[in-house]
């Protein structure tokens, strides 16, 4: 049945055609999506790098996807101010949860040194941090100071004031003993 002229061409021809379509399915194979993701937020995260024994492979979207290609190796995910991840090529998972490295903080006091000059201001000339006009303009803080209102650093300052000159009296007064 085979020897047939007919039959042996008809065979012939499908293998060709399934040849031809394979060499279409087998490179989408050969890749795979992987999204990455904030580990706390579950945001995406864009522009993360996908790297292979040293080489570039992938890049994320900036909706934090990327079409990695499947190779032997270990890849190596990493993003600006998140913690890297290793994973060995053929085991990626679909989502990858980076953790950020950024420390954030609840409340932040910040002391500065007498005499120094700061310089933040705006094109008006208002400098936002001691409340007034760099150009000799008033002080937003006296007027606020007149309905009784003190800062709590200033607050602060004249506790620890107290604070250092009981400890003063003390020491001065066992010293004399």
């Amino acid at each position: 049945m085979f020897c047939e002229r007919g039959g042996l061409y008809r065979i012939m021809k499908y293998i060709a055609v399934l040849l031809f379509l394979a060499s279409f399915v087998l490179p989408i194979r050969a890749q795979q999506m992987i999204s990455v993701v904030d580990y706390d937020t579950r945001d995406p995260i864009g522009h993360a790098c996908f790297i292979l024994d040293g080489d570039t492979i992938a890049y994320t979207s900036p909706q934090g996807i990327a079409v990695v290609p499947k190779r032997s190796g270990i890849v190596t995910v990493t993003a600006y101010d998140y913690k890297s991840m290793i994973f060995i090529a053929d085991s990626i998972p679909a989502v990858i949860r980076l953790k950020s490295e950024i420390k954030k903080l609840d409340e932040v006091f910040v002391f500065g040194k007498l005499g120094l000059k700061r310089k933040f201001s705006d094109k008006s000339g208002y400098d936002r941090i001691d409340g007034k006009y760099v150009g000799g303009g008033g002080d937003l803080g006296a007027i606020f100071r007149i309905f009784g209102y003190r800062p709590a650093s200033e607050k602060r300052r004249e506790r620890v004031k107290k604070n250092l000159e009981a400890y003063d009296k003390d020491n001065s007064a066992s010293k004399h003993k």
